[in-house]
């Protein structure tokens, strides 16, 4: 039987993805998915578990399902069970967003962390800090949110010349947190060294003593800016194949990247605004997918990745140097920056 005959000037599409970037014909590496959600389960199972008072999975499961005495079903859904999802969200959250910001800078430094969304949020946390006594946690969320916004838009302004896909992004961003940073120094230099201890708790990231008031929130924003990145996530494919082959295939490709630019600061926003900044979640975890997970969701293999990765320093962060508690950020810092080096020293040899 002879093909069908195409026409000379006709432009051979791509297979676009179906949802969340998974090719509707054939999903390559199944086992590799499969892993990836059990890991999660066991990490979410260990949290719930884990603690001064330690409990027995069936305890856990008949917290979960409502047949535990009282004094478990507290500690399971009151104390662990927001902690662990706040984990799990948040970095579900950094992965999509820093693999989003990746796909569009074609870089792999693009992240939330570099354009200098995080050192905003700071700036902004400082300075309610300066100016208001004992500032509630919805002031200091709204504070953060108004701050990473602000930087945001501000690296967005200076590069918009030049785009989004290309160096002068990257560097634009790096040049406004490096201003930041310098604000920020100042700021902390100029107040009192309670404000100034406050600031830094802050700026360390933490999900200790988080409540279903505040995740209960955040959960209702990232599921409704994950359903909008699921929908319009086929086109990220396309526009990482350039600009104009993009619009050859009938993509609007301003209003797309722009798009995918404020969902993917909406999800750090939320993210930032509860917990503080989490550095190198969303640096790291898309590379850490492109090794361990197939390639065919991107966003959503840098979203498991992500939930993992912040999971585990959660858990590193609450439970290796008990009784003492260290903030999450430390941990995420410590080991981005480990694989990061020694990512570098892999390919330099």
């Amino acid at each position: 039987m002879n093909p069908i005959p195409r026409s000379p000037g006709a432009i051979a599409q791509p297979a676009v993805p179906t949802s969340l970037g998974v090719p509707a014909p054939a999903r390559a590496g199944g086992w590799r998915w499969a892993a990836a959600v059990a890991a999660l389960v066991a990490i979410l199972l260990g949290a719930l578990a884990a603690g001064d008072l330690l409990l027995s999975p069936a305890k856990v499961w008949g917290a979960l399902i409502g047949t535990a005495d009282d004094f478990t079903s507290t500690v399971v859904l009151s104390w662990r069970l927001p902690r662990a999802l706040a984990a799990l969200a948040f970095g579900a959250a950094l992965g999509a967003a820093g693999s989003i910001f990746q796909t569009l800078t074609r870089n792999p430094l693009g992240s939330p962390d570099v354009i200098g969304f995080n050192t905003g949020a700071y700036t902004g946390v400082l300075c309610v800090l300066m100016f208001i006594p004992a500032p509630g946690f919805v002031t200091l969320a709204g504070a953060s949110l108004a701050g990473g916004l602000g930087a945001a838009l501000l690296v967005l302004a200076l590069a918009a010349r030049a785009g989004v896909g290309g160096r002068t992004f990257i560097l634009t961003g790096i040049a406004v947190s490096a201003i930041l940073s310098a604000v920020n120094t100042w700021l902390v230099y100029k107040t009192d060294t309670a404000t100034a201890t406050a600031g830094s708790m802050w700026a360390a990231g933490t999900l200790d003593n988080m409540r279903w008031s505040q995740i209960l929130p955040a959960l209702v924003a990232l599921t409704a800016t994950g359903v909008v990145i699921a929908g319009i996530a086929p086109k990220l494919r396309i526009l990482s194949l350039g600009d104009d082959l993009a619009r050859a295939l009938g993509l609007r490709v301003t209003l797309t990247r722009n798009l995918f630019i404020v969902c993917a600061v909406a999800l750090t926003a939320v993210t930032t605004a509860v917990a503080g900044p989490i550095m190198f979640v969303a640096l790291a975890a898309p590379h850490l997918a492109r090794s361990l997970l197939p390639r065919t969701a991107p966003v959503l293999a840098a979203a498991l990745t992500g939930a993992v990765l912040l999971s585990v320093a959660d858990w590193i962060a609450a439970h290796a140097f008990a009784p003492v508690q260290i903030p999450v950020g430390a941990v995420t810092v410590s080991l981005g920056g480990a694989y990061l080096t020694l990512t570098l020293l892999r390919r330099t040899r």
